[in-house]
């Protein structure tokens, strides 16, 4: 084994077949030397290790054997061993989908197994628990535990939180923790590392840890999450050998964006049987797949729309038809992007970059999903800007540059919720608890004064003691329990990060249903109607009986409601798309500086000709001759219009109004660090100038639109940005924001001080958010220092602000030399930053087009609003 790295991770060395099959029993070796032949390279390295009972942290490519790897020492071992009734090994997934592909794969292994076994050997049941598990099979789970139970963090966090919990967990000796990445980087990731730690409580004895991975950096970093800061782990690391081919396409600017892209379609679904097509946003998925289908009827029935939004029974059948290469093209925003088998998959097609280095490696990697064979990728990208962004995140991918895994720092509301779970299995001594706490990683530096204020929170009282909150923990002789039988039922209904905003569901009534060609064909009777999806409640309240939209790729007319269900029909006709929350994703603050560092190359090779900038961008990014030709007439405008800022200089363009200016900034800040620069740029024009503007942050740059007043001298842009008391002005700026208002809401639905409310309920007096505007108000005034409203303004700060790296940026400004460039309009780069407010990716908008509308919203000489 390879010397540790610190807190006690190290790396496995090379080991041979012959080594990792000889810790295998006979029979389990002589059905894997039948069926498989050899152990891929991640078996060799697993199966030693976990026969010593290690810790294992198992990164490898998709389709490289990992499932195998982690479960069949485990499958030797239940197969071979003492027979246990009882639950032996846990497998924990982010995606109940991955939890359903991996009980049908294991059983099949297990079926197949069964004719290699002595007789004698025992049997070995698997079981789903989810939130789709129907309550009868739930009951049954509980009676007759399974050997290996599959689920989900959400579902693990309620199992903990009930009495029998220590009976159930009692005879755990395994844990599989699969897609790592997935949630390590997010609160999902703290409240599961709090799970493992109060598993390994009850199962009396150290469990073994077996965490999966296809794409994560820096491997320590995850498998200390996977372990915490007191274990010793071993990383099985195997490279991606299978080539990325890569391929980034630009869309012809002028017409419309959407027939370009269904042109451009036409050639990959005509030479390729299954295509992946995978978009930013749902809205731009439904509308892409109603389109497809509309211009080729004859493929209606291979074309599929998958996303979050739409009914289980729905997403499986799209599934099902994938693996069963019925589908020749499936379009999904991120519902497919993780590691559930979808059988061949020909191509993947991105419409816009995704963001994200190990975004686009997650998806373009659901190509070829077997060992050896080539990901194949497409990106189509609508604008330059576009496409620069795809070419630095293409750049990024082949050289394995992927955004570093960043475990958050013990968030409080998420502890919250864990001591009321904690709580309802049942009584903890404060030092206890503490002590298990700690042990999770991102909870190792947690202060005891963080920790008491939680429990002070849940049992009601503020830090003096004094009762002040309902509360929902009560104490029996120094230790903590759930307050009664009913707040523990709470508390079951209400676990879990994830958040959303209310839904509504939507069933098609059964009668004519349109097909494949366009004509009304009737349908056998159903008794009841069929659950399509679910649209968000803002777009749902506002529709009128008529009014036809897209879900499923399919239009429906929306005819009536039945309760909390929205009842439709499909029909021939031109829907509405509906938006559901989510804009698309910004770029991470690696990739921003990334592009950043491409404009400042490329600033430099322009100045030796425009051969030598396409000679740049051929060789380094790989890109193809329209592409380049696209990017070099980019740069050639920019410079000819303003210039390209490099790394030693601000570049401020100002574009002057009737009354006022714009002012466009440029920074290598992505757009969360943008997000903090313009707060406090427009917080001092008010405070040191007595005048307001409005601003947008975007990637690369924010833009300041101030109508109140003469042009700001080259001082006064410069101390919009300096260094001195950028906290405290920062602070100021978001003291009673609307992105703290909506943080502290987040915080508090999962702190459980809101509780989510059961679809269907009476409406609220004042509107919607009545009890969360009133509650914010409360809490500043009555305690500015409670424990979720610390939490909030630290979330604000660190992750919708990126206060760190505008500090560094403003800091760094007194040694920048500014430079301040006055136009008769925005720079090509500035008018990039206009597609956050263009709409939807299937607008037809020119960027010129979308400029003068976000001015007309701005300035107040439009309608409508800017998203």
């Amino acid at each position: 084994m390879a010397a540790d790295a610190p807190s006690g991770v190290g790396y496995l060395g090379p080991s041979s077949a012959e080594a990792a099959l000889a810790v295998l029993p006979g029979p389990v070796r002589r059905w894997f030397r039948e069926r498989f032949g050899k152990p891929t390279a991640v078996q060799r390295l697993a199966w030693p290790a976990l026969q010593a009972g290690e810790h294992l942290l198992l990164s490898a490519p998709t389709g490289s054997g990992k499932t195998l790897a982690a479960f069949l020492p485990i499958l030797a071992r239940l197969l071979t061993g003492p027979l246990c009734s009882g639950l032996r090994a846990l497998y924990v997934a982010p995606l109940k989908a991955l939890c359903s592909d991996a009980r049908k794969n294991l059983r099949f292994h297990l079926r197949d197994l069964a004719a290699f076994l002595p007789v004698g050997c025992g049997s070995v049941r698997i079981g789903l628990r989810t939130g789709d598990t129907p309550a009868r099979v739930r009951r049954i789970l509980r009676r007759r535990p399974p050997n290996i139970l599959l689920t989900t963090p959400e579902s693990l966090a309620v199992l903990l939180s009930q009495p029998a919990a220590a009976e159930q967990f009692a005879d755990l000796r395994w844990v599989v923790v699969d897609e790592i990445h997935a949630v390590a980087g997010n609160k999902r990731g703290a409240d599961l590392a709090l799970s493992l730690e109060r598993l390994t409580a009850l199962a009396g004895g150290e469990l073994q840890r077996i965490g999966l991975s296809a794409t994560c950096a820096p491997l320590v970093e995850a498998a200390r999450f996977l372990v915490g800061p007191e274990r010793t782990c071993r990383i099985a690391a195997v490279g991606e050998s299978a080539p990325l081919d890569l391929a980034i396409e630009p869309l012809p600017e002028s017409g419309n964006f959407l027939t370009h892209l269904m042109d451009r379609l036409e050639r990959e679904l005509t030479v390729h049987r299954s295509t992946l097509i995978f978009t930013n946003t749902r809205s731009l998925a439904e509308r892409l797949a109603w389109a497809m289908r509309r211009r080729w009827p004859a493929w209606d029935k291979e074309i599929a729309v998958h996303h979050s939004a739409l009914a289980r029974a729905r997403r499986r059948r799209v599934e099902r038809g994938m693996k069963q290469g019925r589908l020749r093209a499936v379009v999904s925003s991120t519902s497919l992007e993780l590691g559930m088998d979808l059988g061949s998959v020909d191509a993947v097609v991105l419409v816009h970059p995704p963001g994200g280095v190990v975004r686009l490696l997650q998806r373009v990697g659901r190509g070829g999903h077997s060992p050896g064979r080539p990901r194949r990728g497409l990106v189509l990208t609508a604008t330059p800007a576009e496409l620069l962004e795809a070419a630095v995140t293409g750049a990024s991918g082949r050289s394995a540059q992927w955004e570093p895994l960043r475990v958050p720092s013990h968030p409080l509301d998420v502890l919250c919720q864990q001591l009321l779970g904690m709580a309802a299995q049942r009584p903890w001594a404060p030092e206890e608890a503490f002590a298990l706490v700690r042990r999770a990683y991102p909870y190792r530096d947690l202060a005891r004064r963080d920790f008491d204020d939680c429990l002070d929170y849940l049992s009601g009282r503020d830090r003096n003691g004094r009762s002040w909150l309902p509360a929902r923990l009560r104490w029996v002789e120094g230790e903590f329990v759930i307050r009664d039988r009913r707040t523990a039922r709470l508390v079951w209904r209400n676990l879990g990060t994830i958040l959303t905003d209310e839904q509504q569901p939507v069933h098609l009534l059964s009668g004519r249903v349109v097909r494949g060609d366009w004509s009304d064909i009737p349908t056998p009777h159903s008794p009841l109607p069929t659950p399509v999806g679910e649209l968000d409640d803002a777009f749902a309240e506002r529709l009128q009986p008529g009014d036809r939209f897209l879900l499923d790729g399919r239009c429906l007319e929306f005819r009536r409601r039945e309760g909390p269900k929205l009842l439709v029909d499909e029909v021939i006709g031109r829907p509405v798309v509906p938006r559901w929350n989510g804009a698309g994703w910004p770029l991470s603050a690696d990739l921003a500086r990334r592009l950043y560092l491409l404009r400042v190359q490329a600033a430099e090779a322009l100045r030796d000709g425009p051969e030598a900038l396409a000679r740049l961008l051929q060789h380094d990014y790989g890109l193809g001759e329209p592409a380049v030709r696209l990017l070099v007439k980019h740069f050639q405008k920019q410079e000819c219009l303003s210039e390209i800022p490099d790394s030693a200089t601000c570049l401020v363009e100002i574009v002057p109004a009737a009354t006022g200016a714009d002012y466009y900034f440029h920074t290598p800040l992505g757009r969360a660090g943008n997000d903090a620069l313009a707060r406090v740029a427009v917080r001092r024009l008010v405070r040191d100038h007595g005048r307001s503007a409005a601003s947008i942050v975007a990637d690369l740059g924010f833009a300041l639109f101030d109508r109140s007043g003469a042009e700001l001298t080259p001082a006064e842009l410069r101390a919009l940005l300096a260094g001195e008391r950028f906290d405290a002005d920062l602070a100021a700026a978001v003291a009673d924001s609307v992105a703290l208002r909506e943080c502290f809401r987040r915080v508090a639905l999962i702190g459980l001080m809101l509780l989510r409310n059961p679809r269907g309920g009476r409406p609220r007096v004042g509107g919607p958010d009545w009890a969360e505007r009133r509650l914010f108000d409360h809490l500043i005034t009555a305690d500015p220092d409670f424990v979720l409203l610390r939490q909030a303004r630290r979330e604000v700060h660190e992750e919708c602000c990126d206060a760190g790296a505008a500090r560094a940026f403003a800091e760094e400004m007194a040694g920048r030399t500014l430079h301040v460039r006055r136009l008769t309009q925005a720079s090509p780069f500035a008018q990039a930053w206009t597609q956050l407010a263009a709409g939807p990716a299937e607008s037809a908008e020119s960027p010129a087009e979308a400029l003068e509308r976000l001015h007309a919203l701005l300035t107040g000489g439009g309608h409508g609003t800017a998203s």
